[in-house]
């Protein structure tokens, strides 16, 4: 899935924000009472004509509530999985993105902090913005996807951190740059073809 160097540090692995898993389990808490309203809607309005059956009703009713709850114990995995599995990690030279889709597809990228061309950070309403969650865009150099990743966490103070690191590797690469040029010079080799 993520493959790090061994001279390589993870120094952060962020998640969607809680109130995007709450939000999820404010809609399974919902699909759990479906099968209450609709059987309690069953004993008051006169629809037992609709749904006859030969067997006993308390049987088909149990049968009915059990299915119900087993797909709703399916869509709560699901709904886990992918809240736990879309992660960002940042690296000291490199970030790598994981996001799932579903119990067995997921795409996995991974780009350089020094490709990073822009960063911008996207809040959408009031509980975006009250709770500090949002959208980060990070835009790289090259032909290579550019990320999005959806209800991050502290988004401004990941990009405080990535602009820093981003900073640090370009001086460091040009520092490497003029060095060579510096040090082809000081021996002599001003010359570029002989």
């Amino acid at each position: 899935m993520i493959e790090i160097d061994q001279n390589e540090r993870v120094l952060r692995t962020v998640r969607k924000h809680w109130f995007i898993l709450l939000s999820d389990l404010f809609l399974l808490v919902i699909c759990l009472a479906v099968p209450v309203v609709f059987l309690f809607t069953l004993r008051l309005l006169p629809l037992g004509a609709l749904f006859s059956w030969t067997g006993s009703p308390a049987i088909a009713q149990g049968f009915f509530i059990v299915a119900w709850l087993f797909i709703v114990w399916i869509i709560a995995w699901a709904l886990w999985t992918n809240y736990y599995l879309d992660v960002l990690v940042i690296t000291d030279k490199r970030i790598f993105t994981v996001e799932q889709h579903g119990f067995f597809r997921r795409t996995s990228s991974s780009f350089r902090i020094d490709r990073i061309q822009n960063t911008t950070i996207v809040q959408k309403g009031i509980i975006q913005t009250l709770l500090n969650f949002g959208t980060i865009h990070l835009e790289t150099a090259g032909e290579s996807e550019n990320f999005i990743g959806t209800f991050i966490a502290n988004p401004y103070e990941i990009k405080k951190s990535i602009n820093k690191m981003h900073d640090t590797a370009i001086e460091k690469s040009q520092l490497v740059h003029t060095g060579d040029s510096t040090s082809d010079v000081l021996a002599g080799n001003d010359s570029p073809l002989l």
